[in-house]
């Protein structure tokens, strides 16, 4: 058996401008769109913390309370623009700790990786 959580998030500017902020990331190529470009993206990309900040949040949703997400990696092989809609996949298989996660943009993959939860115990 496998149980599968999913989310759609759009990345706004407005999300890029804020992350940028907080983060103290202001490469250009997240926000100019002539820089983009000099790199060969069609405009700017979304920040890879901040679409992994997303897939970690559907983990936490399907590891559920009393959890902890102990480790965890995303392959970006496709840019995520910002504006994109980003569907987030994660599928967990029964009696496992570990899961799955996809980011699909139109059909596209953009991000998959995997991560692993633990179960903390109750200490009363």
């Amino acid at each position: 058996m496998c149980i599968r959580v999913g989310h759609t998030v759009t990345i706004t500017e407005e999300m890029v401008k804020q992350y940028a902020f907080l983060s103290g990331d202001n490469n250009p190529i997240h926000q100019d769109p002539q820089e983009a470009k000099k790199y060969h993206f069609q405009k700017p990309i979304a920040h890879g913390m901040l679409v992994m900040g997303f897939g970690a949040e559907i983990v936490a949703a399907l590891a559920g309370r009393n959890c902890v997400i102990s480790e965890y990696e995303l392959n970006f092989v496709n840019p995520v623009f910002v504006n994109d809609s980003v569907q987030l996949i994660a599928e967990k298989r029964e009696n496992s700790n570990w899961v799955e996660i996809r980011g699909i943009v139109s059909g596209v993959t953009v991000v998959k990786g995997k991560a692993k939860f633990e179960i903390l115990s109750n200490s009363k």
